[in-house]
């Protein structure tokens, strides 16, 4: 009868230490499941965080003119497309629209064309008389210089020339609207 009763007091036990194990596996996975939603859920970022400033450069734009980043007027925005990309193709419309009634014209929007090759002038071609416009290869001057890191990539920079918003979506970027 010791021995029944030895062995049932173990089993218990054991059953016990498995429910406080089989609790503390349940409260890491709740832990790990709220920090994986967390990652997911903050955009990755698509260019210089907001707050930066854009490094040096110099740059051609397609119609010859030679500039660099004193060259950027107060409120401009900034967009980063390459031909390649399906969602860059998307968001052409909204990106023209909003192109058309940025304040200041077409010296407030430069559109920077990425990659090599012969689809890139074609492309660069739509922009004429809505923007700035440069072809340049992924690491040229302004993709360095703005650190972009996918596209499309679309950006605000303030009076002071800084940035002020970033986004993968023309429709995230909160942009003044010509009046």
């Amino acid at each position: 009868m010791a021995l029944l009763t030895v062995a049932v007091v173990l089993v218990a036990a054991l059953g016990l230490l498995n429910l406080i194990l089989m609790l503390g596996v349940i409260r890491r996975l709740r832990e790990h499941t709220e920090l994986l939603s967390d990652q997911q859920s903050a955009p990755p970022p698509v260019m210089l965080e907001v707050g930066s400033i854009p490094g040096d450069f110099v740059s051609t734009t397609v119609d010859g003119r030679v500039l660099d980043r004193s060259d950027i007027p107060p409120m401009t925005m900034v967009a980063f497309l390459s031909p390649s990309c399906e969602h860059c193709e998307e968001q052409l419309p909204l990106l023209m629209d909003r192109a058309r009634t940025m304040p200041g014209g077409a010296d407030h929007v430069w559109i920077v064309v990425v990659g090599k090759g012969p689809d890139t002038q074609p492309y660069a071609e739509r922009f004429a008389g809505l923007a700035t416009v440069f072809v340049e290869p992924g690491n040229g001057p302004l993709p360095l210089a703005f650190a972009v890191k996918g596209y499309p990539a679309f950006g605000l920079l303030d009076e002071r020339g800084i940035v002020g918003a970033t986004a993968f979506g023309i429709a995230r970027l909160d942009l003044p609207v010509a009046r």
